[in-house]
């Protein structure tokens, strides 16, 4: 087969097998049926028709084997990437990719179902097959280069032909590049390692903090717990019309008013969760996290996490859950988010520290296998979803098994005050979700959508509140006195944890501290 008709075949099977996602967005937005719409269309086929030319030629003007390659790699992993978008309404940004590779074995395993494997067949492995037997004819190294570069100049051409649709291109151009593949996760996958080498950079010190007078006879511990994909609509404590608080119901964990978090993804919310700029934080903030900056001024810093995403800490302990479970010689040892809890108060109470801070990170409601979050001693709304293709269940069983998730939540937060009781320390429990989760509302799953256009599912978040007596009472505080915050979650953990502590700084934030803020 020439190259030329080779490369020409591929590009639109490219465009034959792999649209559906952008084609159903760009209708969507487009001018149809007036000549504008058509012409946004027309462009949108033609920009991608020659882009994934000109790449090819290019390719296999270094070497037609390597060129090969490449397609059938991007064959394969555009089947992988077009069944997750259409069964879960996931958009490929640098957010998704991010996701996508900091997703640890536990999670990724319960994504994967059989049902992905005729798309792996039909639109990887048998194109993918076709292209690696098929002989080449082509012609010298300097003519596929000329095409490579023409199929550029064409498209360069064209899009200037075609201005007019600048204007709109601009308007949408991240929406459809999140759906375009091969591009999406090719391009995003490329910012995900910029955005992590600048992560890798050195953080910023924050400057020294100086603590006010504590009691010689009593320990201080804050406890953070960042929960996981935990829309603040199902929680019985916003007024949910079912009992998913029902284990903290008789404790005096308080809900302080509905707020948005920063992002709907793990990194970019934990970055604002643990930095003192709040929801000003970039996901790539060099601002020195919360554990790292204790750990500093002195305070022992516990990190369980049975999750991922989080900013490098340097702690005193850092522990995954899978590591504290093997710890465990009891007949029943906890697991998942239950070994976040193993003898926490224990492990303070052997502690000869005075203050003690502790982040329990959770895996939480993270989908779309919602009813492994939970044991099955916990499913009290039934009939629940119980398979990770969330579109083929029922409305109702999948909200069933995702308020299960809600109430195990609540369990654990339960036992956390219940173990914090027994201490005696003037102690503090901060819950607070990374992002919030969809249903199905509006035809969107899980999380992850850009801000700009993310559902009130996604961002409207928890945010909960425990105090000691002995902390309340030495701060004349009660659950009525503490002032709502006016802004997001985000902002407030970072500066509260320092309020329950005593600590000022020149990075300390009063207005965001909710100890401090009262009536």
């Amino acid at each position: 087969m020439r190259l030329s008709g080779f490369v020409l075949l591929i590009a639109f099977a490219n465009l034959a097998l792999f649209q559906k996602p952008l084609l159903a967005f760009v209708f969507s937005v487009s001018s149809l049926p007036d000549a504008t719409g058509w012409l946004q269309l027309a462009s949108v086929q033609i920009v991608q028709l020659c882009l994934f030319m000109g790449v090819l030629f290019l390719v296999s003007a270094l070497s037609l084997r390597l060129m090969k390659l490449l397609v059938v790699l991007l064959f394969i992993v555009n089947a992988a990437a077009l069944y997750f978008m259409l069964s879960y309404s996931i958009e490929i940004d640098r957010s998704m990719i991010a996701n996508v590779l900091n997703t640890d074995t536990g999670e990724a395993s319960g994504l994967w179902h059989w049902s992905i494997l005729p798309y792996l067949a039909g639109f990887g492995a048998l194109p993918a097959l076709f292209v690696w037997r098929v002989d080449l004819r082509a012609p010298k190294r300097s003519v596929r280069l000329f095409a490579g570069v023409a199929s550029f100049g064409l498209l360069i051409a064209w899009l200037f032909a075609t201005s007019t649709t600048w204007l709109w291109f601009d308007q949408h151009a991240s929406r459809m590049g999140s759906k375009v593949l091969p591009w999406s996760y090719v391009i995003n996958t490329a910012r995900y390692y910029n955005k992590r080498y600048l992560d890798e950079r050195e953080p910023i010190l924050s400057p020294p903090a100086t603590f006010a007078e504590e009691r010689p006879d009593k320990k201080q511990v804050v406890v953070l717990v960042i929960g996981e994909a935990a829309r603040a609509e199902n929680f019985g404590l916003y007024g949910y019309g079912r009992e998913t608080n029902t284990f903290t119901k008789e404790t005096s964990l308080f809900a302080l008013p509905l707020g948005q978090s920063c992002a709907t993804n793990t990194i970019g919310s934990t970055a604002c969760i643990l930095t003192h700029e709040g929801s000003k934080a970039s996901s790539h903030t060099l601002a020195e996290p919360l554990p790292s900056y204790l750990t500093r001024q002195g305070i022992e810093t516990i990190y369980r996490s049975n999750n991922s995403g989080p900013p490098p800490v340097k702690t005193t302990v850092q522990e995954r859950a899978g590591e504290i479970s093997l710890e465990c010689t009891e007949e029943d040892c906890p697991k998942g988010d239950a070994a976040l809890n193993w003898r926490l108060a224990e492990r303070i109470e052997q502690s000869n520290a005075r203050r003690i801070f502790v982040t329990l990170h959770q895996t939480g409601s993270h989908g779309p296998a919602y009813f492994s979050k939970y044991p099955q001693d916990f499913a009290r709304f039934t009939p629940e979803c119980k398979t990770v293709q969330v579109a083929k269940c029922t409305h109702e069983e999948l909200v069933n098994a995702y308020d299960n998730s809600i109430l195990y939540t609540d369990y654990l937060l339960a036992d956390l005050i219940k173990q914090l009781e027994s201490l005696d320390a003037e102690t503090v429990l901060i819950y607070v979700s990374d992002h919030g989760q969809s249903l199905g509302e509006g035809g969107y799953y899980l999380h992850g959508l850009p801000n700009s256009v993310a559902p009130k599912e996604q961002r409207d978040v928890p945010f909960l509140i425990w105090m000691s007596d002995s902390f309340a009472s030495s701060r004349g505080l009660t659950a009525a006195s503490v002032l709502p915050p006016q802004s997001f979650p985000h902002d407030f953990p970072f500066h509260s944890v320092m309020g329950a502590f005593g600590m000022t700084s020149d990075i300390y934030k009063p207005e965001f501290d909710i100890f401090h803020l009262t009536r």
